[in-house]
C-alpha cells in the first residue's frame, strides 16, 4: 500500500508542477540541466528505493505462509 501510496503522490506533485509551472520546471540548473531533469531523476529514485524495500519486505514469507495464502 505504501509503495502505491508514495509513488503515486510523487507523480502527482510532479505532474502538478509540470502544468501550473512550466517556466520554473524549465529553470536551467548548469549547463543544460533543468529543474524538471532533477524532478524526474529524484522521482525515477524514490521508485527505485521503493520497490526495493517492497520487494525486500515481501520476500521474506516462508514456504507455510505461502501455503496458507494459497488455501485462501
Amino acid at each position: 500500500m505504501s509503495f502505491a501510496v508514495v509513488n503515486g503522490l510523487t507523480f502527482g506533485v510532479h505532474l502538478l508542477l509540470v502544468c501550473s509551472a512550466p517556466d520554473f520546471m524549465a529553470s536551467r540548473i548548469w549547463g543544460k540541466t533543468s529543474v524538471g531533469v532533477l524532478a524526474l531523476l529524484f522521482q525515477g529514485s524514490l521508485l527505485l528505493w521503493s520497490a526495493a524495500r517492497y520487494d525486500r519486505r515481501a520476500g521474506g514469507h516462508s514456504a507455510e505462509q505461502e501455503q496458507e495464502q494459497e488455501y485462501r
